[in-house]
């Protein structure tokens, strides 16, 4: 069994415990030997002064610590109890454990909290928290790893992960499940660990998150169109959901786009949007049956018929049936899609589960619904990001110790309920109990569709998004989203853009992370 120092000093506790009778009789003794010498001094030595009782209490302390440590010296085992109780309990060794992670504030402000309270259970352990904005992390965890001061643990972008796990910068994590008792590695959700080769694991998984749609009520009650589904076996087929956008994209005559008198210039309200990234344009991908590369990882698949396909249809939102804004208009008006989606300007948008965290904080009737199929058969995209302990750590077991505390979803509920993340433990979906205690509706940022349109994923087919899956994915992105902007601005088809860019990827492509 794996015993990290807190667990050592659990058990030297548990023998102290044994011994706390002996020691304690040996405490009382030398109190009561200071309150004699303290009677005697004072009978024969008192001055009269009267400021001498001054403070009597931190003075009679002071003095039986020093007894103590008299009467240690004259037995070892009683200096010895002294001392450990000086440095803390069991005379455990004080240890620093450096954290590295991104976020929002609120996710800074969690995970401070989170350490705060690993501390009090483990006296002998500080988590020194390192918070680094979203934008600046790869940035400043590069120069942190080309000094020599990296973290012990750290999150990491996939991109970033499989470079450093080349390079055996990390502790391989199936070696520590092996000889901890508390894991196996089917306690973790599929898709959990970063395998960098077979039998090595460089990390695990943050969390577990999903994309899926979120959706304005008061909106739909406005137009009169019904709620979307939330159950991936009753999902909008793609027309189907085209018709709704349709009916919640509104001009500024109160004209929807079903109309003939609908001014596609003169938008107030649209009916779908979403950042125009891998994670949301990936997840229609797949939806399609499509990939973005081929099944041995070796060459670019963007070009293939359904994939192809796929991105026309999302195209076709923005420049067809004018339901969605382009990139332009999206950039120009300086809101996130959650902004949007309160604000009305949308209706519906597509992203990640964490983005229940930002409703669940603003005042915003939604609900939460699967994406519509594409392909009669429902598929979920997720993303995963690394939970790594660098191989520089001079406290392995702690860290891993630490590392699996934030895993552990009791010791930071709030992270949970409130819809950040969720959990990678298999019990806290299949354990009734566990699980409503963050994902039932009712908890902080969870709605009815949450269950059906998130939690049940497992029971779907699922594919990861493709930054968290490709190796060297940022390079290739660059190429890639640079092809769809001209797709989005109906510049080009989704097929003549796939095309042109594939000699130069195919050059580029370097396979897939494996998971397991």
């Amino acid at each position: 069994m794996l015993y990290c120092n807190c667990h050592v000093a659990q058990e030297n506790r548990r023998k102290v415990a044994g011994e706390k009778g002996y020691h304690m009789k040996k405490k009382i003794l030398a109190f009561i030997l200071a309150a004699v010498m303290a009677f005697s001094l004072g009978a024969c030595g008192n001055t009269g002064d009267d400021t001498a009782s001054d403070g009597a209490g931190e003075g009679q302390a002071s003095q039986t610590v020093e007894t103590d440590s008299q009467e240690g010296e004259a037995d070892p085992e009683a200096g010895q109890e002294s001392a450990q109780d000086s440095e803390g309990s069991a005379g455990e060794e004080q240890i620093t454990l450096r954290y590295a992670y991104w976020g929002s504030t609120y996710e800074n402000e969690a995970m401070q909290g989170i350490a705060a309270k690993y501390e009090e259970e483990n006296p002998n352990v500080h988590i020194e928290c390192i918070y680094i904005p979203n934008a600046d992390y790869t940035t400043k965890m590069t120069a942190m790893v080309a000094s020599g001061d990296e973290p012990d643990i750290a999150n990491l972008f996939p991109s970033d992960f499989i470079g450093w796990a080349d390079e055996g910068r990390f502790v391989n994590l199936y070696e520590m499940i092996e000889t901890d008792e508390r894991y196996e590695v089917e306690d973790f959700i599929p898709n959990c660990f970063f395998e960098t080769s077979d039998g090595y694991a460089g990390g695990r998984s943050i969390a577990n998150e999903l994309i899926q749609l979120y959706y304005n009520k008061d909106l739909f009650d406005e137009q009169g169109v019904e709620y979307l589904p939330a159950n991936p076996d009753e999902a909008l087929s793609w027309d189907e959901f085209v018709e709704v956008c349709q009916k919640l994209t509104i001009d500024e005559n109160g004209n929807n786009a079903l109309s003939s008198e609908f001014d596609p210039d003169r938008i107030v309200t649209y009916g779908f949007d979403f950042d125009k990234n891998n994670m949301t344009w990936g997840a229609f991908v797949y939806q399609n049956g499509g990939s973005i590369l081929n099944e041995e990882g070796t060459e670019f698949n963007m070009t293939d018929p359904k994939t192809v396909d796929a991105l026309q249809k999302i195209s076709d939102l923005i420049n067809v049936y004018h339901v969605s804004p382009d990139p332009l208009t999206s950039s120009g008006s300086n809101m996130s899609v959650t902004s949007s989606l309160k604000s009305k300007q949308v209706a519906i948008i597509c992203d990640g589960t964490w983005t229940n965290l930002d409703m669940g904080s603003i005042d915003i009737n939604y609900d939460v619904a699967c994406l519509p199929d594409m392909s009669g058969t429902p598929c979920f995209e997720t993303t995963a990001s690394a939970c790594v302990i660098f191989n520089t750590c001079e406290n392995v077991d702690v860290a891993w110790d630490f590392m699996m505390y934030l895993a552990d979803p009791s010791n930071a509920l709030n992270l949970y309920s409130s819809g950040l993340w969720m959990p990678i433990m298999r019990e806290w979906y299949e354990d009734e109990e566990l699980l409503n205690s963050w994902a039932s509706p009712g908890t902080t940022s969870h709605t009815e569709g949450f269950y059906d349109a998130a939690v049940r994923y497992t029971d779907y087919d699922y594919r990861l998004a493709p930054e968290s899956c490709v190796v060297g994915w940022s390079k290739l992105d660059a190429v890639i989203e640079s092809a769809l902007d001209s797709v989005w601005l109906g510049e080009k088809s989704a097929e003549d853009a796939m095309n042109e860019i594939k000699p130069a990827v195919d050059g580029m492509v370097s396979g897939f992370i494996n998971f397991r």
